[in-house]
């Protein structure tokens, strides 16, 4: 037929012209999105009979590096990552402690830095110093040096049993010891030069390069074949106490490696030290401590678990948490584990909850403030009056400020949220929960003097009032186009601006604390976001064409159109089998369609007999292309 001119023939299909029955022609718009059904036991997000699709959370103690929030498999109660904010309290997002220097006019960078009992001990350079208020303010932490030796060394480490505090210096002279809390000068103790010395299991143990060896309290080898040299050279770097022996921690061809030294029954003795891990190749140990049954590794990598076979003493390690890459150091208190990264971030891992097979909950902790120098690597810490101590290489000891002044300002990146599906939705509004301060109802003050205000049976009235601090949200769609900066009330839908439709959105939420109450500061209790689902709009279009050998053109435009109904009836068929997508025509109007269904109403056979005359109606589906 001839070529589209829809003052004849008001329809095309993939160049074919048609009349129509307008009469019976329509077009509609498809359902694109089933009615939603609830069977849970108990009601969720999608319960509610509304046109919006919901998203919320009011729990982070899962822990970070989650990029995608709500996969079929993801955990509701992770994020993605995190600056400043502590989301280990179920169902409370708040600031974390800013930190301080504890240096105290000290000009120290690096340094070793150990708790021993109730003192922290600092050694830098050849200066050993130890405090008991490390918890006090910068100007009022109280370093007492401890008195240096007549030919002083550079301190390569030190340890203690809480009675004595052992020193070594490497190659440069023997190990020394001196008491606990005073300012004695140490004394020689054996002739040994360790580069490392560590208390496991109520053992004195040192480390030079490739040899690890047990000695007393006079410095002297425990036993004449406890001095374990590995067999191949490396270096000794840590060990731990296990629950039938000693593990060592090695790293020999530049990679870790793990030993387990047994408890002779016989004698009490250590035997030979057997290999029970290897890292991936490459992969080299920092640090090393056992704590609620697992063999805790910092490595080049970041941190890794160990599962311990209690009979074999075996080690099984799980997969390594990256996301502030190398691990430098190790605490351990209450049911989480510190360690240091680079920049002065400290990260905290918690054992009570697991993302995945030996895989704890985590999250970034505290960070150097610096001493105005740039944040160096954390290189050890400390747990210290249930505070957290270290020391950044760069600027000395850093620890949480004395008075409790939080972060100016922290945020968490909730990670990808799509609603499980690839399509398109139009984000429409956000809202917060936010804890609030609490307000005196009226002008009743509760000070009267002879007065107990303790009584089980008063109730003390007050009003809900705004928060401390401010709370702001930024959405950020997969196109990267961020919306504004926008400030939370309580509770208050607030209209996301402007508007953003996009497959995936991540809400940042900014936590800054009072502008004068720096101790004060929001806490986030949930977070909801609403958004219409956009997915690609598709029209059924049912289309009437008149199937005769002559056609009259619309509108009397001429003489009239010859048609091989057969003819047009099979490529119209062929269209549907093959579901090609084509143009469809409708006056001016252009799309692109699939042919869906065929339903031809007879009217009669053609004039020579070949095949039937009558309507075919024609169900095409747009693409939306």
């Amino acid at each position: 037929m001839a070529s589209h001119f829809a003052e004849r023939l008001p329809v095309s299909i993939d160049g074919r012209s048609y009349a129509i029955v307008p009469e019976e022609y329509r077009r509609t718009t498809v359902p694109v999105l089933r009615e939603q059904f609830d069977n849970a036991d108990n009601p969720g997000e999608q319960t509610l009979l509304t046109q919006m699709w919901v998203r919320s959370q009011n729990d982070w103690s899962h822990g970070a590096g989650q990029k995608v929030y709500d996969n079929a498999d993801s955990d509701r109660l992770r994020f993605n990552t995190s600056a400043g904010v502590d989301p280990w309290t179920k169902g409370k997002l708040s600031l974390l402690p800013i930190c301080e220097s504890k240096n105290n006019a000290n000009s120290w960078t690096t340094a070793i830095m150990r708790q021993v009992g109730g003192y922290t001990y600092v050694a830098a350079g050849t200066e050993l110093y130890y405090t008991a208020n490390i918890d006090a303010a910068d100007a009022s932490v109280t370093w007492a040096q401890v008195t240096a030796l007549a030919s002083p060394q550079t301190i390569t480490d030190f340890c203690s049993d809480g009675t004595t505090v052992f020193i070594a210096y490497g190659a440069a002279r023997s190990l020394t010891s001196t008491g606990v809390g005073v300012t004695t000068q140490p004394t020689a103790l054996g002739a040994l030069t360790p580069d490392y010395c560590r208390i496991i299991g109520e053992r004195l143990i040192v480390f030079d390069n490739d040899t690890a060896t047990e000695i007393d309290a006079s410095g002297v080898a425990v036993g004449s074949s406890l001095a374990w040299t590995l067999p191949h050279g490396g270096t000794y770097v840590a060990g731990a106490t296990g629950p039938a022996g000693v593990y060592l921690a090695a790293n020999v061809n530049s990679t870790g490696s793990v030993f387990f030294v047994e408890v002779k029954t016989a004698d009490g003795l250590l035997d030979s030290p057997k290999q029970v891990a290897d890292l991936p190749r490459g992969e080299t140990l920092n640090e090393m401590i056992s704590y609620g049954g697992f063999l805790v590794l910092a490595t080049s990598k970041g941190l890794r678990l160990g599962a311990i076979d209690q009979q074999s003493g075996g080690v099984t390690y799980g997969p390594v948490i990256d996301d502030g890459g190398a691990a430098n150091c190790l605490v351990a208190d209450e049911r989480f584990v510190w360690w240091g990264g680079s920049a002065g971030q400290v990260w905290r891992a918690d054992l009570s909850v697991f993302t995945e097979t030996l895989v704890p909950a985590f999250a970034s902790d505290l960070v150097s403030v610096g001493d105005g120098n740039s944040l160096g690597n954390v290189t050890d810490l400390i747990r210290q009056s249930g505070k957290t101590v270290f020391v950044d290489a760069n600027n000395g000891i850093q620890g949480e400020e004395s008075t409790g002044v939080l972060v100016a300002s922290g945020t968490l990146d909730t990670g990808s949220i799509r609603w499980n599906s690839q399509f398109d939705k139009a984000l429409q509004t956000i809202e917060a929960r936010i804890e609030p301060s609490l307000a005196i109802a009226g002008g009743i003050t509760y000070d009267n003097s002879g007065y107990t205000y303790d009584d089980a049976d008063l109730f003390y009235d007050g009003l809900w009032a705004s928060y401390s601090g401010t709370l702001q949200a930024q959405v950020t769609p997969d196109t990267g186009i961020a919306s504004s900066l926008q400030t939370l009330e309580n509770r208050v839908r607030t209209d996301v601006s402007p508007k953003l439709v996009s497959d995936s959105f991540t809400v940042t939420f900014t936590l800054s604390r009072d502008a004068s109450a720096t101790t004060a500061g929001p806490s986030l209790e949930s977070w909801k976001i609403e958004a219409f689902p956009a997915p690609t709009r598709v029209d059924e279009i049912v289309v009437p064409l008149v199937m005769r050998r002559r056609v009259a053109t619309s509108r009397s435009q001429g003489a009239a159109a010859t048609l091989g109904t057969m003819a047009e009836y099979d490529a119209l068929s062929a269209l549907a089998s093959s579901k090609a997508v084509v143009t469809y025509r409708e006056g001016s109007r252009s799309e692109q369609v699939v042919v869906d269904q065929l339903s031809m109403a007879v009217e009669k056979l053609t004039d020579d007999g070949a095949w039937w005359e009558g309507t075919l109606t024609v169900r095409l589906l747009t693409t939306g292309s």
